[in-house]
């Protein structure tokens, strides 16, 4: 057979691999599917047979969700980074999951009370002293919906870049600079607590913040808002205002540990 014989139309090729035009046309201007030729004079597509398995690969990792964004990269990388990406992404999937069982399960026991939010939750505002702290930091943009994989990465990235020097016994920090919403990208910034001064991008000077504990099945947008309203309100209040931006302070744990934190210093008369 021809080479151009072995070629399928976009209409054949969608038929073998139950993907639609459309879907098709749109991996293509992502970059994650070309056809194999396109006909100079009248646009039409053609792949061969053998792109069918990489079609249906993208076809199933959306089925679970995953962004077109990070769908490149696990098709793009060897089979152990591929492993590796996959881990990490079931792991975000299992996490959010467990996240909004407990915030189902929390709506549940609110509305059979009478109340439209999650029972027995209240954004308890309490305030403590920081040591300084020196980190490495990178700073990322990104809508609510990518808000979690981007953490981690972030996390990982610098976790790697600052080796030995990570500060276990510490807490990481995401520092919201921005606001982060389904149309607001932010900026965050994701500190990773080091030990070495010398290896970090910067020192968090010492100072006194306000913070919440927030539930697991509350650590996801929008229910999470309630804590940052808390501490925000909080610093505005006897004589404080605040200092800097608001954060998350991660803990690890199985299931991690999250609190929302405000620096604020004592106002002057």
């Amino acid at each position: 057979m021809s080479e151009t014989g072995a070629r399928l139309s976009i209409g054949e090729f969608s038929r073998l691999t139950w993907l639609s035009a459309k879907a098709l046309r749109l991996y293509e201007r992502r970059g994650l599917l070309r056809p194999d030729a396109v006909d100079e004079y009248t646009g039409y597509r053609y792949y061969r047979p053998s792109q069918a398995e990489r079609a249906r690969m993208i076809a199933l990792l959306r089925r679970v969700g995953m962004p077109l964004e990070r769908i490149g990269a696990v098709l793009d990388a060897g089979a152990d980074e591929r492993r590796d990406l996959l881990d990490a992404y079931r792991t975000e999937t299992v996490r959010a999951h467990e996240r909004a069982v407990a915030l189902l399960d929390g709506l549940a026991r609110g509305m059979g009370n009478g109340r439209p939010e999650p029972a027995g939750y209240t954004a308890r505002v309490s305030s403590r002293d920081v040591a300084a702290q020196p980190f490495v930091a990178r700073t990322v943009r990104t809508t609510v919906a990518d808000l979690p994989s981007h953490i981690e990465r972030a996390a990982a990235a610098l976790s790697q870049r600052a080796g030995a020097a990570v500060d276990r016994s510490r807490p990481l920090v995401v520092v919201y600079h921005g606001e982060v919403g389904w149309e607001s990208d932010g900026p965050v910034e994701v500190r990773v607590p080091v030990t070495d001064e010398a290896s970090a991008d910067g020192v968090e000077p010492a100072g006194s913040e306000l913070f919440v504990d927030v539930p697991y099945g509350e650590v996801q947008f929008p229910t999470i808002l309630r804590a940052f309203d808390a501490v925000r309100d909080a610093a505005t209040h006897r004589a404080r205002r605040p200092s800097g931006s608001p954060r998350e302070v991660y803990s690890d744990g199985d299931p991690f540990r999250c609190q929302v934190a405000q620096r604020y210093v004592q106002a002057r008369d």
